[in-house]
């Protein structure tokens, strides 16, 4: 095959480099805007190139801390894209691009403001407190963990992962072990845990797709008894080879149902499958950032795709009647147990397991309104019922796709609301993942 020189011009929403090659865009993994790079095009695929050697490197091509980031060897697993680049120029590359998106949909908008970096910029390792490995046993050689190679189903087996926090990557690798001495895998599809900083709780869930093998049960007992032992560990069933990481069944083996996290002054309590934060630093980073957003004359939010009441709870906390909407029935459970063990009234925080589009038909007035929609964003009936209808004073979206981010703010921005602060948070260091908290305000 021939070789081709090209120019690393941008990178794409995926966090690969971007060159032209004959008038043709290919996109070149793990390389830095303005390499020279020699790259062989792939089979069957001419728009995607490979890196063979790095001709001229970036300034801020670093060397990678984790040694499965290795994609000259065919090492590189799916959780990193960017560990080849210096952090501080990370965050600066994902400031860049979300202005750039911003301003193309919506020109009246402001600049960000610098990216909130919530691990020490000298340090952003080990930010994960929700670990996840998948297991792998169908080669023969033995049952593995890891995580899947980029771009596949392919599992490469790992023995560290320096963005896990380390109490929950030596529960999952007790697990293994105790898994591998006591023969059982046959059943097995992955492993989460949920480590607690603030309470030092730990909550494992083993993914199996059925409960037929007794083997594990030797070994979930093993790690029970272990060293590593979880506060809590559960058994999730999940049959089905889709893409969801948990089954609709999930049994209590050992500890309580919920482990606890202290955010913002709230007690939350977190079950096996439901979502919550995976980087609860950044987590309570966007709290204070909503908090601070919402004026402190304790009237009425809606919280729109509110979870289990990451902002609805703090902002009930401080005096705010909140409505919180969340169509996820388990994430609902969740938010009324932590209420409860928060004592926080029901009077000043509600929960309605509905779906956003059903309730905001049926609402008709409240001051301020909180979205944290999913990576699709805001549908557009949504956005018309919130700011065109309710119409609240303040508006705060909470994004974590810096894509569908400018087209629904260029959407609002036509229903008369001005948009009066971005603010990006790195929940995800060493990946493009872009978290942003913006601001909207009603205009006169």
């Amino acid at each position: 095959m021939t070789d081709h020189i090209v120019e690393i011009e941008s990178l794409d929403a995926a966090g690969d480099g971007v060159a032209r090659l004959r008038g043709r865009r290919i996109r070149v993994p793990f390389t830095i805007p303005g390499e020279r790079v020699r790259v062989q095009i792939e089979p069957r695929r001419a728009d995607a190139a490979t890196a063979l050697d790095i001709v001229t490197p970036s300034p801020h091509r670093i060397r990678p801390r984790c040694p499965y980031f290795a994609p000259a060897q065919g090492l590189a697993c799916g959780g990193c894209a960017w560990q080849h680049i210096a952090y501080q120029e990370q965050l600066r590359i994902k400031t860049r691009r979300l202005a750039q998106l911003v301003h193309d949909a919506a020109p009246s908008a402001p600049p960000p403001l610098p990216m909130i970096a919530a691990t020490p910029l000298d340090e952003p390792w080990n930010y994960r407190n929700k670990v996840h490995f998948v297991f792998d046993d169908v080669r023969g050689d033995g049952l593995v963990i890891g995580h899947y190679a980029r771009g596949s189903r392919r599992v490469v087996p790992v023995d560290q992962c320096p963005v896990h926090d380390d109490r929950g990557n030596a529960i999952a690798f007790a697990l293994h072990r105790a898994c591998v001495a006591a023969r059982a895998g046959r059943t097995l599809k992955s492993v989460a845990v949920r480590v607690a900083p603030s309470t030092s709780e730990a909550l494992a869930t083993v993914v199996v797709t059925n409960t037929g093998d007794k083997a594990l049960r030797t070994a979930t007992k093993a790690v029970i008894d272990g060293d590593a032992a979880p506060s809590a560990l559960h058994i999730n069933v999940h049959p089905r080879g889709d893409a969801y990481i948990f089954g609709s069944e999930t049994r209590r083996i050992a500890g309580p149902a919920r482990i606890r996290e202290d955010l913002a002054g709230v007690s939350f309590l977190i079950s096996p499958t439901a979502f919550f934060q995976t980087n609860v630093r950044a987590a309570e980073a966007l709290v204070k950032l909503v908090l601070a957003a919402v004026p402190s004359d304790r009237g009425t939010v809606l919280d729109l795709y509110a979870g289990a009441g990451l902002f609805a709870l703090p902002l009930a906390r401080r005096g705010h009647r909140v409505v919180a909407v969340e169509e996820n029935r388990v994430a609902v459970a969740d938010g009324i147990a932590s209420r409860e063990l928060s004592r926080i009234s029901e009077d000043h925080c509600r929960f309605i397991a509905a779906s956003v589009e059903a309730v905001v038909r049926r609402r008709t007035v409240t001051d301020a309104v909180v979205l944290d929609p999913p990576r699709e964003g805001c549908r557009r009936d949504v956005i018309n019922a919130v700011f065109g209808v309710l119409a609240p004073k303040t508006g705060v979206y909470v994004s974590c796709n810096p894509q569908t981010l400018a087209r629904d703010l260029a959407i609002i921005a036509t229903r008369g609301y001005a948009i009066r602060s971005i603010q990006p948070v790195d929940m995800f260091p060493h990946t493009p993942h872009v978290e942003a908290v913006v601001v909207l305000e009603r205009r006169a």
